[in-house]
This record gives structure tokens, C-alpha cells and sequence, in this order.
């Protein structure tokens, strides 16, 4: 893998973004998904089924090259994160579930995500000049830079309580990391991503758009509350798109997968702001109606 993407630097930096956020979480967080079960079984199997149902129809269907069809594929099949979990929180929505939904579908992801990557790749012919995904060479792999480090950062937290102030210094200077090395990765190239964003900016559109879609509708039908409504739907549209791009750089070491990832986080940050504005202002109109 060439650098800087590849040796230790970028596996150090998402391993620091894990531990700072394991910080802020402690059991009690994990024992909720026992508590709500109903919303965390909807929104974990939009999360790990729906949605990268749909991002594998949108690469077939717009027919794009392996590694970009890959990277639609994996930008939908990625868990929540920290992002969500913090516009969850300021909007006053439900936090615990947000926070329940990321742990629990980035623990399945570990398993799922491989096979989601196979998939689209037995499909597109991506064997050519791709290497196959070993399912539990993966599955490690990603349980190293993701479960082990949040496990340490609770443990820390726990015996040294203090340093739950590191949090967000942490995680904002590891995910300040990966973005440089990321851009610095782009520069170092010298093939231009212009014609693969062109490609995959319809199929990236259509995506953000089937998440907000599913995540809002689907609760709704079910008759959740409003809260729960609106945190499985940025639970489902806010992606862990660090994760996402760690996966996609570790297993191809091309940047082409990480391009519709990006992308796709683009698009979706904007729309999971105005999606908790809402909800906020709706929150504040009934406020003022009820009294």
C-alpha cells in the first residue's frame, strides 16, 4: 500500500479516533440496546441490510468500474459514528439509541462488510487486478482498528476517570490526521479523480436520498416517536465514513474506493444538518403551541 495511506500511519490514526471516542462510552451505553429493543432491530437492519441492499443496486444499475462500485457499496454498508451520535445529542433527540445504534451495527459491520465487498466484486468481475477479501483476515483486521481500541478507551476511562477529557482533543486531531493523509495520498497521484466523482456523483445522490427516504419513513409506519423517528434516520444517513475509507484504503490501496465514500459524506452532512434543524424547530414549535 503506498504511503500515506499505507505502513502504520493510518491504522495508528484510526486507532486513536476509536480510543478517543471508547473515552466517552461506558457499559451502560451498551446495556440500552436491551432496553430498546424495537427501534435498535429496525435501525440496525436498515442499517446492515437496506441500505447496502440499495447502494449494490445503485453501483449494478449505473454500472460503474469495480473500485467505485465497491466504494458505493461500502459507503452504504457502514455503520453510524461519532457524528451522528453528536448531532443526535444536540438536537435532544435520542441520544442513547444513537449511541446504541453505532455500537451494535459497527460490531455486526465487522462481519457483514466483508461480505458486502465480496458481493460487489464477484458481480462487477472486480477479481481483475483486485484482491479478494478474506472474511475473517477482515474481520480482525477491522476488530483491531475499531473494537479493541473503544474497549481500552472505556477501560482507561474507567480507572482513570480524568481522562475522559481527552475525548474530543483525541479524536478531533486523530480524524485532522487521516483527512491530511488522505489529501496528501490525492496530491501524490497523478491520475485526477475528476471523471471518477462525475461517475459516481448520480448513484451518491440517489443513496443519500434512499437514506433519508428509508430512515424516516419506515420508523414512521411503525409509529415510533418523533425522537426515535429522527435519530434512526440520521443514525442511518450520517456514515462512519472514516471507518469506510480505513476499509477501503487497508484492503485495496488505491484511492478510486474511497472516492464515492467521500463524496457520499459530503453529501450527507449537509442533509443530516437540516434534518435535526428540523426537528429542532418542530420541537420549538409545539413548545410554543402547548403553552
Amino acid at each position: 500500500m503506498s504511503d500515506p495511506l499505507g505502513g502504520w500511519l493510518m491504522p495508528a490514526l484510526i486507532f486513536a479516533l476509536m480510543f478517543g471516542m471508547g473515552l466517552a462510552l461506558t457499559i451502560d451505553d451498551f446495556r440500552r440496546v436491551l432496553k430498546l429493543p424495537g427501534p435498535v432491530i429496525v435501525g440496525t437492519l436498515l442499517q446492515l441490510v437496506a441500505m447496502p441492499l440499495v447502494g449494490y443496486a445503485l453501483a449494478v444499475g449505473y454500472g460503474l468500474p469495480p473500485l467505485l462500485s465497491v466504494g458505493i457499496v461500502i459507503a452504504a454498508a457502514c455503520p453510524g459514528g461519532m457524528l451522528s451520535n453528536m448531532l443526535v445529542h444536540w438536537v435532544g433527540a435520542n441520544t442513547a439509541l444513537s449511541i446504541s445504534l453505532t455500537a451494535t451495527a459497527t460490531a455486526a459491520t465487522l462481519f457483514t462488510l466483508p461480505l458486502w465487498i465480496r458481493a460487489s466484486l464477484a458481480h462487477t468481475g472486480g477479481a481483475g487486478g483486485v484482491a479478494e477479501i478474506p472474511l475473517l483476515e477482515t474481520a480482525l483486521e477491522l476488530g483491531s482498528l475499531t473494537i479493541l481500541p473503544v474497549v481500552l478507551g472505556m477501560a482507561t476511562c474507567t480507572r482513570f476517570p480524568g481522562a475522559a477529557r481527552l475525548d474530543r482533543p483525541l479524536t478531533l486531531l486523530a480524524s485532522l490526521g487521516i483527512l491530511a493523509a488522505l489529501t496528501l495520498d490525492g496530491f501524490m497521484r497523478p491520475e485526477s479523480p475528476v471523471e471518477a466523482v462525475a461517475l459516481v456523483t448520480p448513484p451518491a445522490l440517489w443513496l443519500a436520498g434512499a437514506a433519508l427516504l428509508l430512515g424516516l419513513l419506515v420508523p414512521m409506519l411503525l409509529r415510533f416517536s418523533a425522537s426515535d423517528t429522527v435519530t434512526i434516520a440520521v443514525e442511518i444517513g450520517v456514515k462512519n465514513t472514516l471507518l469506510g475509507i480505513v476499509v477501503a484504503s487497508s484492503s485495496f490501496g488505491v484511492l478510486e474506493p474511497s472516492i464515492p465514500i467521500l463524496l457520499y459524506g459530503g453529501l450527507m452532512l449537509p442533509l443530516g444538518a437540516s434534518l435535526v434543524i428540523g426537528y429542532r424547530l418542530h420541537r420549538r414549535f409545539r413548545a410554543a403551541r402547548n403553552s
